[in-house]
């Protein structure tokens, strides 16, 4: 993890700390017994600069959850947080410092005009969630951005960060936009069967390694997947899931995040109404229309090319599929599921927290290597499901012009010559909210 660096004072008359009174809002029960006092919570604030842009950060811990504490870094001069991206830690983990290395977490604050909240400290998730909304209610006032305790939220996280972001799924679910539940598990144990709509109408996605066996009854003795979505997918539960082959617990190479943040940034220009505005009260948010989706069948991944369809062109067994809000995210989910995929893009490389950020109106070459896939004839490239170009003939590559503000996944799709189709590894590129150093 990288220092967090100090920047030049933008507010330095708030570097002291600010001690505030926590009181619970939107969360229930109240950890506190009736009629007692909650403790005051210590609001500390740091003005860091990170990737050329200034950030306020406030850090505060609740005294009663210890050890859990929690950041809110909030773009300077951002004069309203619309919502937040919550990225909390896993177990024995500190995501506090995550920001300031990975651009497409610090970059989903610019294209949204969102904060971040991230985390340090392990106890029970439901605890962890009272404490977060006492911190978001003091570093409301410590900040002044009383919004903070109305604005929606994005939910990401590893392991028990995907817990949390599961948990946020179930006990907030109408200021949930959307989770992408990374290394763990969707915990529907504690709300009703089969789960209510509210937290069936979240986009969401988990995403495990093949090791992991997270459906197998050897593990934990429970069917963990099975039993959210055998009774919760015919009921237009908009859940998805996938492992990745040949990974256990751990970070992906070609990271996770390559579906997981798409997914949640297109739940935010979906979902969240032109209107909205958390000043005025909590944000309304809009439906996702489960009809106009795309559904992977899990049980083609080993197939050689996972299939997938629209909504209602689907044919197989609903309960052991997934559902993509859009074509362009059953297209990622597609290339990043598919097992011995033959095909490779070789240009760009794969998409690590610490890789640039491009401008926008950039093109950017892809290429691909079909090394292992003799007798091709055809490779076509895609932004998302969006069709960028065909070579029959090397050198295979094409440019994708012009890129948008926003995250640009590219896959390929070959075709033999007995027809026989194959994909690659997706590859993300993020494009940033403004020309840098703008």
């Amino acid at each position: 993890m990288r220092a967090l660096t100090p920047l030049a004072p933008f507010a330095t008359a708030l570097l002291a700390l600010v001690a505030v009174v926590g009181h619970a809002s939107g969360a229930s029960p109240d950890d506190a017994p009736p009629g007692a006092t909650p403790p005051a919570l210590a609001v500390t604030f740091s003005a860091v600069t990170a990737g050329g842009r200034n950030y306020a950060v406030y850090d505060c811990a609740d005294p009663a959850s210890k050890p859990k504490t929690f950041r809110v870094v909030i773009p300077d001069g951002l004069r309203t947080v619309r919502g937040l991206l919550v990225n909390c830690n896993y177990g024995g983990g500190d995501s506090r410092g995550d920001w300031t290395f990975c651009h497409y977490y610090r970059e989903f604050m610019h294209l949204h005009g969102f904060a971040l909240v991230a985390s340090a400290g392990d106890i029970p998730h439901a605890a962890a969630f009272q404490a977060f909304r006492r911190c978001l209610d003091a570093v409301g006032v410590a900040a002044r951005h009383p919004e903070l305790v109305n604005a929606p939220y994005v939910a990401i996280g590893f392991s028990a960060g995907g817990g949390f972001a599961s948990t946020l799924m179930t006990l907030d679910p109408d200021r949930t936009i959307a989770a992408a539940i990374l290394g763990a598990r969707y915990n529907f144990d504690h709300i009703a069967k089969p789960a209510p709509a509210s937290v069936l109408g979240i986009p969401s996605v988990l995403i495990t390694g093949e090791q992991e066996q997270l459906n197998s009854a050897a593990v934990d003795g429970r069917y963990k997947v099975d039993e959210v979505f055998l009774p919760n997918r015919p009921r237009g539960g908009q859940l998805a899931w996938l492992e990745r082959r040949g990974i256990g617990h751990g970070c992906d190479d070609n990271r996770q995040d390559v579906l997981a943040v798409p997914l949640l940034d297109l739940a935010v220009r979906t979902r969240y109404p032109a209107a909205g505005d958390p000043t005025r009260g909590p944000v309304a948010l809009l439906p996702a229309n489960y009809d106009d989706g795309w559904v992977a069948d899990h049980t083609t991944w080993r197939s050689g090319l996972t299939k997938i369809t629209p909504v209602r062109g689907f044919t197989g067994d609903i309960g052991r599929s997934s559902w993509l809000q859009t074509e362009d995210l059953a297209f990622i989910y597609r290339a990043y599921a598919t097992y011995d995929q033959p095909l490779a893009i070789t240009s760009p490389a794969p998409c690590g927290p610490g890789t640039a950020v491009v401008d926008p109106g950039t093109d950017v070459t892809v290429a691909a290597d079909a090394s292992r896939f003799p007798n091709w004839r055809t490779i076509e490239f895609y932004d998302g499901a969006r069709r960028l170009g065909e070579v029959t003939a090397g050198p295979i590559q094409v440019t994708a012009p012009k890129l948008t503000p926003g995250y640009h996944v590219f896959s390929v799709l070959g075709t033999d010559a007995v027809g026989t189709v194959r994909t690659s590894d997706p590859v993300m590129v993020v494009v940033s909210a403004l020309p840098r150093g703008g």
